[in-house]
């Protein structure tokens, strides 16, 4: 008898935790995530032996089939359950961040390192989410290679022609062996004589200061490099700052960081955009490895996608020891890099657009431009991003090519006309298909113009073609709406021209001609209900003693008032009825 009971209870709890499961299954399907959470808790508390390995079951299949967020419901309660599996919330930070919450990524991260602060994969995920970068697991540890082997710093090339430092090595090695073999000349005649005169110890002395010489003649050094730099600087003054500029590089790369400095205090970033990159790195050069730091967490906080500023405070990081935080901007390094096909300099990078863009190699140029627009965004970008767009026949992203380009510039008469280009393209095609008679494709088209541009005669044309297709409705509210345009317009147009006379009557009123004042008043109250101007007619009626013409300004303002409150209450209704209408079409619309 008793055995009969347990058993009755234990197959109770499996079917109320069926149930829970189920629904907690259920509330994921509809993206109840949290509702879902509290079904499986209810589960794990009856029996969490046989829920926890069915959880883990759903888990995996949730995110095999790509439903993260499930999988991630999921398996936080299986954290709950069970807070020592670092894997498992490594696993989940991943998910959390595939998803873009990187909050919750970085405190799943974190979590599993609690656990077990030895764990390479959360460690480097904690790092990669912290830069915002999708790189996950073993990926992260092959992208962070490419730096393995650089010692010091990764800096801006020459500005020049190609082989620069070739070209000046040649150059030393030359006048470094003309200006030695002039001083082995000298030196071998002065040796000559004193042998001559029977001084064998001092022409002894000679040949130790010849051999020297022929030892050092074949081997160009940092400074024979420098002196060729100098020269250009003195002798091509047009250039002079481009040669500073690279003399800078050169000295950091040889370790000569007061040279560097001295340059670099001589230009500016108007004329180098990565001059404060130098000054850091000179900063580090000189001992002031702090300084450098705080700089370029400067600079990356104006522009958060530069490249060489990533990498050097990744690297300055990493020779401070501080191996999170180098592991944090190597790895956004990597991920730009990875965007970007290796380039570091944007400059360089929208220079390769622009050289594609113009030779016609549209696909490159156009995947360069859209790594610019989204890091940083002109409108020469976008408008050169439109016209590859419009060359590639995609009108939708060379439209919003053009409105990204009105966004930076609202004045751009240029993104104008081309909107307008491309709506007339539509409404062309529209146009022919309007005259075979081919309504409904026709209607498609106008439909896409008007998507680009809402001009009254387009609106107009739609309704016309809506008119062939019997579609009184649409054809009705297209109609509606070209009307509220072309009233709008003349409303403009007619308060431009109110204005003026109200300007014509100030000046009449200045020049004390009140009679040709109260007609400008007049014809400006007869356009528009408006209380100062009313104001000002009364004032001069009482001024000119015309008693009856004021009483009857008075009647017509009442009248005019009233008349305004009834077409105020009318629009009122009407857009609300309208507001209704297009709620039940939205209805409809969602059934279909």
């Amino acid at each position: 008898m008793f055995k009969g009971l347990f058993q009755s209870k234990e197959e109770k709890i499996r079917v109320k935790v069926d149930e829970y499961i189920a629904e907690g299954l259920n509330h994921l399907s509809q993206k109840f995530y949290n509702g879902a959470m509290i079904e499986f808790d209810k589960a794990m508390e009856l029996n969490p032996q046989s829920v926890y390995p069915r959880l883990v079951d759903e888990l995996s299949n949730a995110a095999s089939s790509g439903d993260l967020q499930s999988a991630l419901a999921i398996g936080l309660n299986l954290i709950k359950e069970n807070n020592e599996d670092y894997e498992l919330a490594n696993k989940l930070g991943n998910y959390a961040r595939e998803t873009g919450d990187y909050k919750q990524a970085n405190g799943l991260y974190k979590a599993a390192l609690k656990v077990n602060k030895g764990y390479e994969m959360a460690f480097y995920n904690l790092a990669a989410s912290q830069a915002k970068v999708d790189i996950y697991d073993e990926a992260i540890k092959s992208a962070l290679e490419q730096f393995d082997s650089v010692e010091g710093f990764i800096l801006p090339d020459y500005i020049t022609e190609e082989d620069l430092l070739e070209k000046y090595s040649q150059l030393a090695a030359e006048n470094k062996k003309e200006e030695y073999s002039e001083k082995i000349q000298d030196l071998t005649i002065e040796r000559e004589e004193k042998l001559e005169e029977g001084n064998a110890i001092e022409a002894k002395g000679f040949d130790l200061q010849i051999k020297k010489l022929n030892d050092g003649m074949e081997t160009v050094l940092p400074e024979d490099i420098i002196k060729e730099f100098k020269r250009d600087i003195e002798e091509d003054a047009d250039r002079s700052k481009i040669h500073k500029y690279n003399l800078a590089i050169y000295a950091l790369h040889n370790n000569i960081p007061d040279l560097a400095i001295e340059i670099l205090n001589d230009l500016t970033v108007a004329e180098f955009d990565t001059l404060d990159l130098l000054k850091a790195v000179s900063m580090e050069a000189k001992g002031h490895r702090e300084d450098a730091i705080r700089k370029l967490v400067q600079l990356l906080g104006q522009n958060e996608f530069n490249r060489y500023n990533n990498v050097n405070l990744g690297l300055l990081y990493r020779k401070s020891k501080k191996q999170f935080l180098a592991t944090k901007y190597l790895i956004k390094t990597a991920a730009l890099l990875n965007k970007s096909n290796g380039i570091y300099s944007m400059k360089e990078l929208i220079k390769e657009a622009d050289e594609n863009f113009t030779t016609g190699r549209y696909k490159k140029a156009l995947n360069y431009y859209l790594i610019a627009a989204s890091e940083i965004p002109t409108v020469e970008i976008w408008n050169n991003l439109g016209e590859i767009y419009v060359e590639l026949k995609k009108y939708d992203e060379a439209v919003d090519a053009y409105r990204s380009m009105q966004k930076l510039d609202p004045k751009s008469k240029g993104a104008d006309s081309k909107l307008r280009e491309i709506h007339n393209y539509y409404l062309d095609r529209g146009e022919v298909l309007f005259e075979d008679r081919k309504f409904k494709p026709a209607a498609d088209y106008y439909h896409k113009a008007l998507g680009v541009l809402r001009l009254p005669e387009t609106i107009k044309r739609t309704a016309d073609v809506y008119k062939q297709l019997n579609n009184t409705e649409r054809e009705k509210e297209l109609l509606e709406e070209w009307q509220m345009i072309v009233d709008q317009e003349k409303a403009k147009e007619q308060e431009i021209h109110r204005q003026k006379l109200i300007k014509q009557a100030k000046t009449f009123m200045a020049k004390k001609n009140y009679i040709k004042a109260v007609d400008m008043f007049e014809a400006v109250l007869r356009m528009k209900v408006d209380q100062k101007i009313f104001v000002q007619l009364a004032a001069l009626y009482r001024g000119l003693k015309k008693g009856n013409e004021l009483a009857d300004l008075e009647r017509r303002w009442e009248k005019m008032v009233l008349h305004e409150e009834k077409l105020k209450k009318y629009e009122k209704e009407r857009l609300r009825e309208q507001k209704e209408r297009d709620q039940e079409k939205e209805k409809d619309d969602k059934m279909v």
